[in-house]
């Protein structure tokens, strides 16, 4: 129910069954087209008679019809809805044309009869022939004209429409995806930070372990505020994951070294939701879970012109032998490189190498530099404004 309101909110109301799919005014606006050539015709025939008349007379004389026409417009654009001509049409249809035609060929014939009686001295009979009868043939390509303008203007808008709902589809289909893929990440970060908290509670540590669900509740509250929203500023980004390194922190100890370099002017830098934690996470887990002497990540943005640079690097154990990028298929990877093309369309790339000196791994993020100014920026700790901090997390 909450959809099919939302849907009627903000999707604009249908075209009434049967209305003409353009304005009063353009209606008006091309019937005066062939008011204006009668009324000069009517003139011009009437001095070449030797009997000239105004402009306003003439006007008369010759608009009256065709404001006939132009006001049963609508009424010929709903018969032509309801009884579409095509090449299977019965009689029904055709009947109901030709009974449509004949009285408004008749209603407009009667009127320029009148209106000439008036202008120049003839009998209606004689005047109401020459238009209704005389001219029939003329009449039948003018109501053959409105029924097929009133069919092509219908296809045109109901192709915008199709091209319209497909493209708000599409909008849907991605936003799904990307929803879906933002919820394969919550289980998996979940997954991982229970564990930590249970290898504490192994170990007894037991005031740690609280400790340590006390700060999964927190990153937990904040996953769930975001609510559908696929980016977040930087500085959401980098206390979210500060959070996390701080949990990890109480499994590790001095073992986890770690530093932020992000500018303070970066902070408010949009970037997707969750787009540091996984990499922060395969760092740990695959590069210094095993160490004794554990190890150092480094956590960095740049601007680069119209692009954002951010990069995860940790002094691990690396690569494993023939690793490549093509070949990693986790869970964060393989994450993160849907999400940045459903969100930038292959304007954002994703890079992971050996670090310097062929030395653990660093991951590096290229997006395009947007700004989040919508609203405040919450949970921003002191230290996430810091270019530089280094030192466990």
């Amino acid at each position: 129910m909450a959809l099919k309101r939302s849907v009627a909110a903000t999707d604009p109301a249908p075209q009434a069954e049967g209305a003409f799919p353009v304005s009063a005014w353009v209606v008006i606006a091309a019937w005066a087209v062939p008011a204006l050539l009668t009324t000069f015709e009517t003139m011009m025939f009437s001095r070449s008679e030797g009997g000239p008349i105004s402009l306003w007379r003439a006007l008369v004389g010759g608009a009256s019809g065709w404001s006939v026409w132009a006001a049963c417009t609508p009424l010929i654009a709903r018969l032509a809805r309801r009884f579409p001509l095509t090449r299977d049409s019965r009689w029904r249809p055709v009947a109901a044309h030709v009974g449509a035609f004949l009285v408004v060929d008749f209603a407009a014939s009667a009127v320029w009869a009148l209106a000439a009686t008036w202008v120049r001295p003839v009998r209606f009979t004689t005047a109401f022939g020459n238009w209704f009868i005389a001219a029939l043939p003329f009449a039948v390509l003018v109501y053959a004209a409105v029924v097929s303008v009133f069919y092509s203007l219908s296809d045109r808008a109901r192709l915008r429409d199709r091209e319209r709902d497909a493209a708000r589809l599409a909008q849907q289909l991605s936003e799904a995806q990307l929803a879906s893929l933002r919820m394969q990440l919550r289980p998996h970060f979940l997954f991982n930070s229970l564990n930590a908290i249970m290898a504490l509670v192994r170990d007894g540590e037991s005031s740690r372990a609280i400790e340590a669900l006390a700060l999964l509740g927190d990153m937990l509250r904040v996953t769930l505020r975001q609510g559908a929203s696929h980016q977040v500023a930087l500085a959401e980004e980098v206390a979210f994951t500060r959070r996390y390194l701080e949990l990890e922190q109480l499994r590790f100890g001095e073992r986890l070294q770690v530093t932020f370099d992000v500018p303070p002017d970066l902070l408010d830098a949009a970037v997707p939701l969750f787009v540091l934690q996984p990499f922060v996470e395969n760092a740990i887990k695959h590069g210094i879970l095993d160490r004794r002497r554990g190890g150092t990540i480094v956590i960095a943005a740049r601007a680069e012109g119209a692009r954002l640079r951010l990069s995860v690097r940790d002094d691990g154990v690396g690569l494993a032998p023939g690793w490549n990028d093509g070949s990693g298929a986790g869970v964060g990877l393989s994450n993160a490189r849907t999400r940045l093309q459903r969100l930038y369309d292959g304007r954002a790339t994703l890079d992971v190498g050996a670090g310097p000196g062929g030395a653990g791994v660093t991951v590096e993020i290229v997006l395009p530099f947007t700004r989040v100014r919508e609203g405040p920026i919450a949970d921003v700790t002191e230290a996430d404004s810091q270019p530089a901090v280094a030192g466990p997390a």
